[in-house]
């Protein structure tokens, strides 16, 4: 990611409407699959500024891991978090540490040489039985100028992550589109780009008027709690809940 996204992520990922839908999204997921007990250790895997991870916080013990010194630097500044510097490919953990592992939109970077043996990464530090949630871009003729700024290598069909997930060792439980009421706008935005002679600069993370920002995050409200109950049939990401097999 380019540096002068970071600044704009730790900005503005606490407000944004794409940030907090994602979030009710992700909290709705891992409610719907955890069991009772609270005592919980959670990662974040490539943890970016910790917008997330205060959020993930309320599961239990997190601590987030990114390989960008960037990005550790603006996560240190939230207070309470616990954040160190690490490769998803190279955790720093100890195998079997973790009830709860997340990756928001990291397999696809740039960054990460083998997406597969990121997840077995990942697959590893889970305690037998655990969970995953993982988000990534989904389809990749919805290729954008947003996609060169944040170093994108991929977006991916449902098809493939669930072949990656279990290539890796890890059993899908659940796997779906978001962002899915809002895709026949994404699309129209993207085509008018390739048409359109000025290119926007920089990644689709900006700051919206209140009212906008309110208005657009109802359709990610809406499929939090869709999300509860069906897979939704496309949509800009994808989600997984996976689990490590075990006793």
């Amino acid at each position: 990611m380019e540096r002068s996204e970071y600044r704009r992520l730790y900005e503005l990922e606490d407000e944004l409407w794409w940030f907090r839908g994602m979030e009710r999204i992700s909290l709705s997921l891992l409610r719907r699959y955890l069991g009772k007990e609270q005592a919980r250790d959670v990662l974040d895997a490539g943890c970016g500024t910790g917008g997330m991870l205060k959020t993930l916080a309320k599961l239990g013990r997190a601590v987030g891991v990114d390989r960008s010194e960037e990005a550790v630097k603006y996560a240190g500044r939230r207070e309470g978090l616990r954040v160190l510097r690490g490769d998803v490919e190279h955790l720093p953990f100890a195998s079997e540490s973790f009830d709860i592992v997340t990756s928001f939109d990291v397999l696809y970077h740039l960054d990460v040489g083998d997406d597969v043996g990121a997840l077995r990464e990942i697959a590893r530090v889970l305690r037998p039985r655990a969970l995953c949630l993982i988000r990534v871009p989904a389809n990749d003729t919805l290729r954008s100028r947003h996609d060169e700024a944040v170093h994108t290598r991929e977006r991916y069909s449902k098809s493939e992550l669930i072949s990656k997930l279990e290539r890796a060792g890890l059993t899908p439980e659940f796997v779906s589109f978001a962002n899915c009421l809002l895709y026949p706008v994404a699309v129209l935005k993207r085509k008018t780009e390739r048409f359109s002679r000025r290119t926007p600069e920089g990644s689709e993370v900006q700051a919206v008027s209140a009212g906008l920002n309110r208005l657009l995050a109802l359709p990610l409200i809406v499929e939090s709690w869709l999300l509860k109950r069906v897979a939704l049939p496309f949509g800009l990401s994808l989600v997984a809940i996976a689990r490590k097999e075990g006793p």
